[in-house]
């Protein structure tokens, strides 16, 4: 439950610092599996579904990342929390799904179209 509370109190902080920071110039890559997102630039985090997760950063950017596997309850429980990071990884980065604190590995990040399906 504790390890719940820090996530959730650095989920916080990270949001609260997207803020105020400057966003990046817009890059035109369609994925970047293997990279990061500066965890500073998310404005919008959406559970799509147990498996997908849509992330809106400062600039528009959308980008769309499909875990490796179901991620049991995380639509249900409408969010998640990660380990304070400046950057969220794919393939590399665990969220835990609120409440129950269920980790799950973050797959790759697919840059998302303007109707906000991957593609």
């Amino acid at each position: 439950m504790k390890r719940l509370q820090i996530s959730i109190a650095a989920l916080i902080l990270i949001s609260l610092s997207a803020c105020s920071s400057p966003g990046e110039p817009a890059q035109q890559k369609t994925s970047i599996a293997d990279s990061c997102i500066d965890a500073s630039r998310i404005q919008k985090q959406e559970v799509i579904s147990n498996q997908e997760i849509r992330f809106t950063l400062a600039g528009g950017e959308v980008w769309t990342n499909r875990l490796e596997r179901t991620c049991p309850g995380l639509k249900g429980q409408g969010g998640f929390s990660w380990d304070a990071s400046n950057r969220i990884c794919s393939g590399l980065q665990t969220i835990y799904v609120l409440d129950s604190g269920i980790p799950c590995q973050l797959g790759e990040f697919t840059r998302a179209t303007a109707s906000g399906s991957a593609g």
